[in-house]
């Protein structure tokens, strides 16, 4: 099993809202579907979701992040409510809380409506002193950038604090300026995040290559590039590793990235060597993957899934 460690999330917050129902006919007023809802949910999304994810796999977690004075932030407080998150919501009342609204028709996604703003909010960069005190208390931090703002106003303050420290950073990117991770211990992007930084790759030789090329320009110990079904790939100094995706019945792929960061990080914290933890993070994401929404895998579901 894994050992209980103290992380810290840091990243865009938002709520995911689900709407599940019927379609049975079309809309008189427009060539659209009709759906008669029948359930409704809410989950926590985005750097809520990783904070959610290390909870259930058994870390005591401290979660930071920015929303406004709204319902959405409402919902996600009570959503946190409860568990072994300690939750330091940073509030300004000029911003929405970023929500996601997914209409779906059985097991079908028929829309997905966001309200959100691009945060140009200083309250992140006030917050600063606060937050270095907050890594002090803890084994590790995890940044959950998703490009709203939050994260690139302080990431570079957070990580050279933590490596003074004497902590690890794991980073979920966003954007087309990778160099606000650069010393991060692991920087985690998708196949799609990093072709904006490198541009596509005509075949594996030269990804390989580029992969190599971006975690040097980082100065990042560990360089893992997400890719979906073909799985992904590990650069560590002077060597890659490929993992293949576990092939599994896809059913809602909504925060399989979150769940790969959580895993790996808290592997990675409590001890596994990186080739343990990537291994353990790709069979929890086939997990994750089989559930409807961001879907959390503790420990027990996860060490049966390898046992079978």
């Amino acid at each position: 099993m894994i050992k209980r460690k103290k992380i810290l999330v840091i990243g865009d917050l938002m709520l995911d809202r689900y709407w599940m129902g019927r379609v049975d006919r079309i809309s008189p007023e427009a060539p659209v579907p009709v759906v008669d809802i029948d359930t409704s949910f809410d989950k926590p999304g985005g750097a809520a979701n990783v904070a959610q994810n290390l909870s259930v796999f058994g870390m005591d977690v401290m979660l930071v992040g920015l929303v406004g004075d709204d319902e959405a932030s409402d919902s996600l407080n009570s959503l946190l409510t409860g568990s072994n998150i300690v939750y330091h919501p940073i509030i300004d009342n000029s911003i929405r809380t970023t929500l996601k609204l997914r209409v779906i028709d059985r097991n079908q996604q028929l829309v997905r409506i966001d309200h959100e703003d691009k945060y140009a909010s200083k309250m992140m960069g006030k917050s600063l002193p606060e937050i270095k005190n907050y890594l002090e208390e803890c084994d590790g931090v995890i940044i959950s950038d998703y490009d709203k703002g939050v994260v690139k106003p302080i990431i570079k303050k957070v990580i050279a604090h933590a490596n003074k420290i004497g902590i690890r950073t794991f980073v979920d990117p966003k954007g087309d300026d990778f160099t606000y991770y650069k010393n991060a211990t692991l920087v985690k992007p998708n196949l799609s995040e990093f072709e904006i930084i490198m541009n596509r790759s005509s075949s594996k030789k030269e990804f390989l290559s580029k992969g190599e090329r971006l975690r040097k320009k980082l100065n990042t110990d560990h360089l893992l590039i997400t890719t979906g079904k073909d799985g992904m790939t590990l650069f560590s100094d002077k060597k890659n590793i490929s993992y293949n995706t576990i092939k599994q019945d896809v059913f809602d792929v909504t925060g399989a990235g979150d769940t790969v960061i959580s895993i790996l990080s808290a592997c990675m914290i409590s001890g596994k060597t990186i080739s343990q933890s990537v291994k353990l993070s790709n069979v929890a994401a086939s997990l994750s993957v089989q559930k409807l929404g961001s879907t959390s895998v503790g420990q027990s579901e996860l060490f049966d899934a390898i046992k079978d």
